[in-house]
């Protein structure tokens, strides 16, 4: 196998970025707890399960959800667990895929990440399919 170009923390890092985006495009740029239009700096993909206990899923577009900066900081991050219900509640499929994914130990091989890199746009416009496919590889073998 050849060497990769970058080091694997790279690799999540501009992945992290695409999800992001995805996210954005996704959730249509509106805070899911308050509803309010978001852009720039007041527009935050947030994780659901934190990315320190869950790293595994720090790239999937399922573990965020968009947030405007007031309900992302003083909502979300404040008072987690009655947050954490809100999402099960107002996402009750995304809540399951969650929980399942969480209790599955898995890496993704860096020239893993570095093909979804290389074959997803910079846009995020096409991330969520590519990134889901690999999974699926991954977890079915």
């Amino acid at each position: 196998m050849p060497k990769l170009p970058h080091k694997r923390s790279w690799y999540t890092k501009k992945l992290v970025e695409k999800a992001k985006l995805c996210v954005k495009l996704r959730d249509d740029y509106t805070c899911q707890h308050c509803k309010k239009e978001v852009t720039g700096n007041n527009c935050h993909a947030s994780h659901v399960l934190n990315v320190g206990s869950h790293k595994n899923m720090e790239i999937d577009p399922t573990n965020m959800k968009v947030l405007c900066l007031r309900c992302h900081l003083k909502w979300w991050h404040l008072d987690i667990l009655p947050a954490t219900e809100w999402f099960k509640g107002e996402f009750p499929d995304r809540y399951d895929y969650l929980m399942r994914m969480a209790k599955l130990k898995f890496k993704i091989p860096t020239a893993t990440l570095a093909e979804l890199h290389k074959i997803t746009k910079s846009d995020g416009s096409d991330y969520g399919q590519a990134y889901y496919e690999i999974i699926k590889e991954i977890i079915n073998g």
